[in-house]
């Protein structure tokens, strides 16, 4: 049996994520925040959708907010934009969990783009009421709340996720809903870090498809033998990786590799 690698590490960096929220609810004090805004070990951290939101209430920015978004910009820039989705949030390992429930290849999948109306929706709704609309109802924060503060307040809105995505539309929320997957997929089209693809290894049996939560971005792989993933959606996780039983997928860092003819 294929030792499926990526998808252990994943589940590894997923696991201290969870506990580095926890940590300070057991009393370390050297991780302090959510993943909306932290200090690790002193070093500043700020979630861009977060920023974007205090500008438009009119907060004036304080350098440490400024240094702490920089860092989070430039790191997820360098990893792929969407690798916060598949390996550091922890609704996304929520719907990854929902996955092992029967009857998922049943649902219909939303389109990816209503991300990016979620996000202009966000935005145009904290400027109107001014009030940080997903700070208030957002899963990721209410998740974080809950591991590191015990505070259980706003559970309904991932509740009512776990009911949709089992029962409704199939990774509801991580597709499809969350504005700021949208931001990360925007800095995920300009990391050099990607997943290339190797046409001459190829067999055409789609495991890699059947294993990605967002199987489109797979396609022009598949279909014209591009050499790399360049779709902001990848969200580097690896799942296609560890699922293709030929090699023919591996990460890349700016080299390519050339177009082939598939194994027939």
């Amino acid at each position: 049996m294929k030792v499926k690698r990526w998808t252990w590490a994943r589940r590894c960096v997923q696991l201290c994520v969870l506990l580095l929220l926890a940590s300070q609810f057991l009393g370390a004090t050297f991780f302090r925040g959510t993943l909306s805004a932290s200090t690790l070990l002193g070093i500043p951290l700020a979630d861009p959708l977060a920023t974007l939101q205090l500008l438009l209430l009119g907060v004036s920015p304080t350098q440490h907010l400024l240094w702490g978004v920089a860092l989070v910009l430039l790191f997820y820039l360098l990893l792929g934009g969407k690798s916060f989705c598949g390996w550091v949030c922890p609704v996304h390992l929520l719907t990854d969990l929902l996955e092992k429930f029967p009857g998922r290849e049943r649902l219909p999948r939303w389109p990816l783009s209503w991300k990016l109306g979620s996000l202009v929706l966000c935005l145009v709704l904290t400027a109107a009421f001014q009030l940080p609309v997903f700070e208030t109802v957002s899963p990721i924060g209410v998740l974080g709340r809950a591991l590191s503060a015990g505070a259980f307040s706003g559970a309904g809105i991932v509740l009512l996720i776990i009911a949709g995505e089992l029962f409704f539309v199939r990774r509801l929320w991580c597709r499809s809903l969350c504005p700021l997957g949208a931001i990360y997929s925007g800095l995920g089209r300009l990391s050099p870090l990607k997943i290339a693809f190797e046409a001459q290894r190829c067999t055409g049996c789609r495991s890699c498809q059947k294993n990605c939560f967002v199987p489109e971005v797979l396609e022009p792989c598949l279909r014209d033998h591009q050499p790399k993933i360049r779709s902001g959606e990848c969200s580097r996780c690896g799942s296609c990786i560890d699922a293709c039983p030929t090699r023919a997928l591996k990460f890349s860092i700016f080299k390519t590799v050339e177009k082939k003819e598939v194994i027939s």
